[in-house]
């Protein structure tokens, strides 16, 4: 995933990650896709930039100067963040609160502080500039609690079950209500998950050779309820089934696409599904890495490079023929984002391509592009594409066709977010905020 923070992951991960063009990550309800950073793709040959011309220039409603993402922060995680009604960012150390209608200053609060940031449940969270988690009240911008416990690393907050957890190497939990330490845990990378009174996080095993395992911390003690080897973070958790993809390791490289199912009060696997719809025998083979997975509804989707299969996920999968999708068979394309809106998504760092999972019917989301993409994010029915030299298209997904381009003349740094009618750019150093194009409101 994209989301990993370089300091930490070893080398075999970092090698499974420069396979891939784009990775995936789930923010709210947007999809955002970043590149990873590889550089150099080739031409996707796709000869429809002229439309750039012919979209009209957005007009910026507003803008706001915000401080620049700190050096130990998630890649890509931005500095902004939004309730929905009011964004929230750092300017020269200070907390401010902004309606999103308007850009109106609504508040700032305190000194020397620094992402990341988070909102949730009328509070916003920042941390000071030694490591402490600081709580403020959304609509005035009060300082709530300032916790006693440092964390110097922190590199992501979450909020849930009442608990506030402070991620850097380790994970540190604060009680919501009054800033109180709980626990720390573990020595994790990348992104966590919850479910129930679990935290689910990722460690690598370094012996004899490195190996990856899954953790489930019961969030009510702090301890570690289990452990379980090979096993990547889950992509879904479901009646207290968590589903997992079977990682490789160097010792078993010849690994198929493995899809387990685990109790999530034990860690035991329940069901193991083996997908091989290419028809390979490991056995014969050099090399053969596995699919990326991913669950939605009753269908699992196995994605190999530009082509992604479809099988239903109660069915024993070598008795079953599974949907195909193909995309543009450019140079380089990956699966990148989706089933999204009923698309799937691909790029080769230079272009955005779907399949309809209806019917199959391939699109190009490539006429307002010009340069290589540094990201992308799905919000509504809307493609809005960042390239690298800080322009963002926002395409109409359903069409293909270039609705508005933005330019903010600086690299983006962030998710793209929606706040009521508005869209805001994170792009470095400033925050730029136009109008939701029409028709493209989810």
């Amino acid at each position: 995933m994209d989301n990993l923070n370089g300091e930490g992951v070893p080398a075999m991960r970092l090698m499974k990650l420069a396979s891939v063009v784009l990775a995936l990550t789930i923010l709210g309800s947007a999809t955002t896709v970043l590149a990873d950073g590889a550089g150099g793709h080739a031409s996707s040959g796709r000869g429809d930039a002229a439309g750039a011309a012919e979209a009209p220039e957005a007009t910026i409603s507003w803008t706001h100067a915000v401080d620049n993402p700190g050096d130990r922060e998630m890649p890509g995680s931005g500095t902004a963040v939004t309730d929905g009604q009011r964004v929230f960012f750092l300017e020269r150390g200070k907390l401010t609160a902004v309606m999103a209608g308007t850009g109106e200053t609504l508040w700032t609060s305190g000194a020397n502080l620094k992402g990341p940031l988070l909102t949730s449940g009328g509070r916003v969270f920042a941390m000071s500039a030694d490591g402490r988690a600081v709580e403020l009240d959304a609509k005035t911008g009060k300082t709530v609690w300032t916790a006693s416990k440092l964390v110097p690393d922190a590199r992501k907050l979450y909020a849930n079950g009442g608990q506030l957890y402070v991620q850097g190497a380790q994970v540190t939990a604060f009680r919501l209500a009054d800033g109180a330490f709980l626990w720390t845990q573990g020595n994790f990378y990348g992104e966590l998950r919850f479910a129930g009174h679990y935290l689910l996080a990722s460690s690598v095993d370094s012996g004899a050779y490195s190996s990856y395992v899954l953790h489930a911390i019961d969030v009510r003690s702090g301890k570690q309820a289990w452990q379980l080897a090979n096993e990547s973070l889950p992509i879904e958790v479901r009646g207290g089934i968590a589903y997992a993809a079977r990682e490789q390791t160097i010792m078993d490289h010849a690994l198929l696409t493995t899809l387990d199912a685990i109790d999530l009060a034990t860690g035991k696997i329940v069901k193991t599904r083996v997908y091989n719809p290419e028809g390979v025998n490991p056995a014969s083979v050099v090399y053969y890495g596995p699919g990326q997975l991913l669950l939605q509804g009753d269908d699992v989707f196995v994605a190999y490079g530009h082509v992604v299969y479809r099988y239903p996920l109660n069915a024993d999968p070598s008795k079953v023929r599974p949907d195909v999708y193909v995309a543009n068979q450019a140079k380089g394309l990956r699966y990148a984002g989706g089933p999204y809106d009923g698309r799937l998504l691909f790029s080769d760092g230079e272009g955005v391509y779907g399949v309809k999972t209806a019917d199959r019917a391939r699109l190009s989301y490539n006429a307002g592009l010009e340069k290589p993409i540094a990201r992308f994010d799905l919000i509504g029915h809307g493609l809005y594409v960042a390239q690298t030299d800080g322009v963002v298209t926002v395409v109409d997904l359903a069409s293909g066709r270039t609705l508005l381009r933005a330019r903010t003349e600086a690299q983006v740094t962030g998710p793209t977010l929606k706040a009521g009618a508005m869209v805001i750019v994170q792009a470095k150093g400033k925050l730029f905020a136009f109008e939701q194009p029409a028709g493209l409101a989810a």
